[in-house]
């Protein structure tokens, strides 16, 4: 990288397949749901939340790093998580969560990292809908021939999800959710090149949620 403005000018190329990790999160969504057991929901009878919960999930991300002097626009990767916690009641799961979005382009490997508390919210104990809310920590990365444009700032997160139960106490989870990192400060090799930057990730998928 010759600098920082040339750096951010290849961080932003290849508009024409920018939706495409959400889209095939999508396809795969909507084809895992199709082949689920359409009694599976019967058979599994009530859900089961109480104690620890795990779950796990890959899927298609659009990541964004916008700034004042920063296209700005989307860029497709792939984009997986971990989360887990215990439950307050079956209407109230709390715990943490890890995501990771990443995406390789001409040489160039990007990363965008989440990590903090995470809540899940059903609206009765016999609901599989929930909502998600979320905040913590963000952090970017690019890295081409060792020059490496970076930040680190505080984001919050919501989503959504459906457990569709495989077994009394495994589902499959569609997801999707949001976050959002605003007043980050680019570094371009430590040293500040930005400081108005916003962070982004709208992420769907299929996971695996174990109560």
């Amino acid at each position: 990288m010759a600098g920082s403005g040339g750096a951010r000018g290849r961080f932003d190329r290849d508009k024409r397949s920018r939706a495409a990790g959400i889209g095939t999160a999508v396809a795969l969504w909507v084809a895992l749901g199709a082949l689920a057991p359409e009694d599976a929901a019967a058979q599994a009878g009530t859900p089961v939340r109480d104690g620890q919960w795990l779950g796990v999930g890959l899927g298609g991300g659009l990541d964004q790093v916008a700034c004042g002097v920063c296209a700005g626009e989307p860029r497709p990767g792939i984009v997986g998580h971990v989360r887990f916690g215990g439950t307050l009641n079956p209407r109230l799961l709390l715990g943490g969560e890890f995501d990771l979005w990443t995406r390789g382009d001409d040489g160039i490997r990007q990363f965008l990292a989440s990590l903090g508390p995470v809540a899940l919210f059903y609206a009765d104990a016999d609901a599989r809908f929930h909502l998600k809310a979320g905040a913590g920590a963000v952090g970017f990365r690019a890295a081409e021939d060792g020059d490496e444009l970076t930040a680190l700032t505080f984001g919050i997160t919501g989503g959504l999800g459906y457990d569709h139960p495989i077994t009394e106490t495994l589902s499959l989870t569609p997801f999707a959710s949001l976050t959002l990192a605003p007043f980050a400060d680019l570094r371009f090799n430590g040293d500040t090149a930005v400081g108005d930057a916003t962070l982004g990730l709208l992420q769907a998928g299929l996971g695996l949620t174990w109560h």
